[in-house]
């Protein structure tokens, strides 16, 4: 499958990642249908420890998140997040936090600018990811 998003959205990921440098930021992609990515929503990097290889989306906001979404007729089809000075894969900790039904559209930020961006899907066991394409749509 193909994770499609728009510029727009694709830069609001971009500034939310430098923004928080040189801490990571996490965030939903929100879709309509397949993964037609139509909107990001900002999330609190709840991680108790240091944020600078770490992210937490807390359980409650991550509810709160997909019930304003099904209210619009959409759904939470990935979660983003930055790496700062780090490549733009997931991570061994990332991999075992992850769910095998999202897109993962990670950021990698090197001194407070996005350099890279790919999106990955975890396997089943969560033991190994795959690249997803990325189809970018231009505002009409």
């Amino acid at each position: 499958m193909v994770l499609v998003i728009t510029e727009k959205v694709l830069e609001e990921i971009r500034s939310h990642a430098e923004e928080t440098y040189p801490e990571e930021c996490c965030g939903l992609l929100i879709a309509t249908d397949g993964k037609n990515v139509v909107e990001s929503m900002r999330t609190k990097n709840a991680y108790p420890g240091p944020k600078h290889d770490r992210y937490h989306i807390d359980p409650l906001e991550f509810y709160r998140a997909d019930r304003m979404a099904a209210q619009k007729g959409m759904y939470i089809a990935g979660i983003y997040h930055s790496h700062p000075d780090y490549p733009a894969s997931l991570s061994s900790f990332d991999l075992e936090h992850s769910f095998p039904w999202y897109s993962y559209l990670v950021m990698s930020v090197s001194g407070g600018k996005v350099k890279d961006f790919k999106s990955w899907l975890p396997n089943e066991g969560r033991t190994t990811t795959s690249e997803e394409p990325i189809d970018i749509l231009g505002e009409p």
